[in-house]
């Protein structure tokens, strides 16, 4: 019987090759589109939680006033681990980690020129007892004392392949910024789901005097705190006794409110209110959303087998009446239809394995990962492959089984079977209508994403930001007196007389950038209380021009190396309640140490990305804190400027390795992860919509098989094949509009939650939905107009035929 029920499967998926390949079709790319976010889910849910003691590990983090409610930022002051380690028992371990992202990288040679590198990976310096805390196995060396010392480094099995050419480096040296570094160490690479992402580790103790030198009121994002509590202790009980620790080290001068809170280790990854080492945080809201788009996907899929299915079941009424006749029972029927499911879906997995990783090896490019199938370890993948198989097949073949199993065998055999004895056409009306629901939601989402991508593009930031390069300063200069005895001057002023230059300036940072530094200010006169947050603009005489930042009150600062006066931005002084710009100028702010003049006022421009509002600023000139020099270029002459410029710079910086980035470029990192979102939702609502047409197809085959009959009536009565397509496709329009009315609001919702992160936003208006559904109405009547024109134009003579 089981061969017997095998020939009968492999013959009707043969018979019926159009459905085949449509059912195979869409489970295919439903489960390939549902794997590859089931593996996305799964990297970014893993993130540190392969740690042994990841549930007694926590982070200290800073919380303080700011101008806008309150600030969060993941640094600690320096001092703060001493502290912590003494008034905290509770603490087994406390560890600090000071990071650089981006160093450069020297290793010595005896008799050559030394090897130099560009990390963009950067550094850490480090505690030893980081390696109590955090498993990194140390693959040769000790890891509790290989960072003891000064000027101890330990590094990660790739880089000592990559700087020496083998795996035994213990006693060789690297040279990072002006100091070497002796390898006590060797440590395995980091793992990819890790936010502590260091492969070069170096001791500390070399940098923790100058590190402490600024005291409690320094506070820098890179420089982070982990504490490694004792077993039975609770991170409440600390918590509870923060406030008291503030009280002691800051006393009546926390004007800020300055306070500290234990962050979990398994919040780090999905918290975005703070930075973590990879600079990226994955909300726990966005794996939620891509699990949902991951289980529509498959639903969708197996919608439009059951349509498909259950469209094509009265061809099949004859073969069940015969066998029902001839002593088939109903539960045999099921089991026959089932297996011809399961079939189909045992393929569509197998092709969607496949074509799985074939996409992975763009994806994991395009996302920066290193997903992949592991079917030889992964226990997650061969769960979610099996069960995916199993469910697709039940609910895609449990109830096309019992319908098709529930014809009457006397009907069946009369061929009587039509839309009146069929159950469940409001039911695949129904499910039609569920995944519109889906895929206008995702269009509306699509719609929102790429226009808040497209307002970001377009959104004026106050600034010139076209034809203008960013090239590094790698070495920090104290000012001299001599104004030609500095290196980056003298490079400023080289390169600004290049044909193709048409300005140089040299800053900290352009205006807008991810590296931000923030201050308290006071106006003369003002108590400390009266404090006031801004952030802080290094920049020399040329930068207002160069970046073209409108001037509306007094002058633009000196070229000077130290600062004689301050420049500020309008927000300034909208904080301090100054209506006029002029009334500001010449008032003194204290900052720095520095009691200065306000000598001009600046147009607000966006020193950080469109998430956050625009701060007070506070431009000055500080020749130590230059690290940029910005150049505006004539576009026709790039190549040759870019060749000038590179000559030059390694003539004055021949240890370092040259590099340069557009200034559009940089700002447009802002938003990378929006931009992948985009693109990668763009292609799943492609799928989803493509699957949904479908399930249209589905039921337009459903309707023209119903009806052949009644087309036929219709023609010889006079109808025309338009007034007939248009009867098709009416029904279809109304589960269109159905879909949308539940569809809208739900996104509309949704959308404005997620645009609620940025300060600077897209408004949702009536035209992206006229959009989602004119884009949705177009596609479907296309599809369906296919299968209503084909029906319409069957000859009137064979309708009337059909059986």
């Amino acid at each position: 019987m089981l061969r017997n029920y095998l020939k009968t499967a492999f013959r009707n998926l043969a018979r019926q090759k159009g459905t085949t390949l449509i059912n195979v079709s869409g489970l295919t790319l439903g489960i390939t589109c549902s794997l590859i976010l089931f593996l996305l889910v799964k990297h970014l849910s893993s993130f540190d939680n392969y740690h042994t003691n990841k549930d007694r590990i926590y982070r200290v983090v800073s919380n303080s006033d700011g101008n806008n409610g309150k600030s969060y930022t993941p640094g600690v002051p320096s001092v703060l681990p001493d502290a912590f380690r003494n008034d905290f028992p509770e603490a087994e371990e406390v560890t600090f980690t000071s990071y650089r992202s981006g160093a450069m990288i020297t290793i010595p040679q005896r008799n050559d020129v030394p090897k130099k590198y560009n990390e963009e990976a950067g550094v850490v310096f480090a505690q030893p007892n980081f390696f109590k805390i955090f498993d990194r196995k140390m693959l040769i060396g000790n890891a509790t004392k290989g960072l003891d010392d000064p000027n101890e480094a330990i590094i990660s099995l790739s880089l000592a392949k990559k700087y020496f050419g083998r795996e035994d480096v213990i006693g060789e040296i690297v040279k990072y910024d002006t100091m070497e570094y002796k390898i006590t160490g060797i440590m395995e690479d980091h793992p990819n789901n890790t936010d502590l992402p260091f492969s070069l580790m170096l001791s500390y103790i070399t940098i923790k005097k100058a590190s402490e030198a600024n005291g409690w009121g320094s506070i820098w994002s890179d420089e982070h705190c982990y504490i490694l509590l004792k077993e039975g202790e609770h991170a409440s009980a600390i918590q509870s006794r923060i406030p008291a620790f503030v009280q002691k080290y800051y006393g009546d001068d926390n004007f800020s409110h300055q306070t500290f809170e234990l962050q979990p280790l398994q919040d780090l990854h999905f918290n975005n209110q703070y930075e973590t080492y990879t600079y990226s945080t994955s909300p726990k809201e966005t794996l939620v959303a891509l699990s949902i788009i991951a289980a529509f996907l498959i639903v969708t899929a197996c919608i439009n087998f059951i349509n498909l299915t259950t469209a094509e079941a009265i061809k099949r009424s004859k073969e069940v009446g015969i066998r029902k006749s001839l002593g088939s029972t109903r539960a045999q029927l099921i089991a026959q239809f089932l297996g011809e499911t399961t079939a189909i879906t045992v393929v569509a997995m197998l092709l969607a394995l496949g074509l799985t990783q074939i996409t992975l090896s763009f994806l994991n490019t395009f996302l920066e990962l290193q997903l992949a199938l592991n079917f030889s370890s992964d226990g997650l993948l061969w769960a979610f492959i099996i069960g995916v198989t199993s469910v697709v097949a039940l609910l895609s073949g449990l109830y096309p089984a019992f319908v098709i199993s529930g014809y009457r065998p006397a009907l069946a055999l009369k061929n009587q079977i039509g839309n009146k004895n069929s159950s469940g056409y409001s039911l695949r009306r129904g499910l039609v209508v569920f995944q519109f629901v889906i895929s206008q939601f995702l269009i509306i989402g699509t719609i929102v994403l790429v226009s808040q991508m497209n307002y970001f593009k377009k959104k004026e930031l106050g600034f010139r930001k076209d034809a203008v390069v960013l090239v590094p300063i790698p070495v920090v200069e104290k000012p001299t007196f001599k104004k030609g005895a500095s290196k980056m001057r003298t490079l400023r002023e080289e390169v600004s007389v290049l044909p193709g230059v048409e300005l140089a300036s040299l800053s900290s940072t352009p205006p807008s950038s991810g590296s931000v530094s923030g201050t308290r200010f006071t106006f003369e006169g003002e108590e400390q209380k009266d404090r006031k947050r801004a952030q802080v603009k290094l920049i020399d005489g040329n930068y207002i021009n160069l970046y073209d930042l409108k001037l509306i009150a007094g002058s633009g600062l000196e070229d000077l190396d130290t600062a004689r006066g301050f420049l500020v931005n309008e927000q300034l002084l909208k904080t301090s309640q100054i209506e006029n710009p002029q009334d500001i100028i010449g008032r003194k702010i204290r900052m720095w140490g520095k009691t200065l003049p306000v000598v001009g006022v600046v147009k607000n421009f966006h020193t950080v990305s469109l998430r956050s509002p625009i701060e007070p600023t506070i431009m000055l000139n500080d020749l130590e804190e230059y690290e940029t020099l910005s150049l505006k270029v004539n576009p026709a002459q790039f190549q040759n400027v870019i060749n000038e410029v590179k000559t030059k710079w390694e003539a004055a910086y021949p240890e370092h390795i040259f590099d340069y980035q557009f200034l559009d470029e940089h700002i447009r990192e802002f938003y990378e992860g929006e931009e992948r979102m985009s693109i990668m939702l763009t292609v799943f609502t492609s799928i989803a919509i493509f699957i949904g047409c479908l399930g249209l197809f589905g039921l337009a085959t459903f309707m023209a098989n119903q009806k052949t009959k009644e087309i036929g009536i219709r023609k010889v009565m006079g109808a025309s094949v338009e007034s007939i397509v248009v009867l098709f496709s009416k029904e279809f329009v109304k589960l269109i509009v159905l879909g949308f009315v539940i569809a809208a609001p739900l996104a509309w919702y949704i959308m404005n939650q997620y645009l609620n992160d940025f300060e600077y936003k897209i408004t949702i208006g009536v035209e992206i939905f006229g959009i989602a559904l004119g884009i949705t109405l177009s596609i479907a009547v296309l599809t369906v107009g296919y299968k209503s024109l084909k029906a319409a134009i069957l000859n009137p003579v064979k309708a009337l035929r059909y059986e």
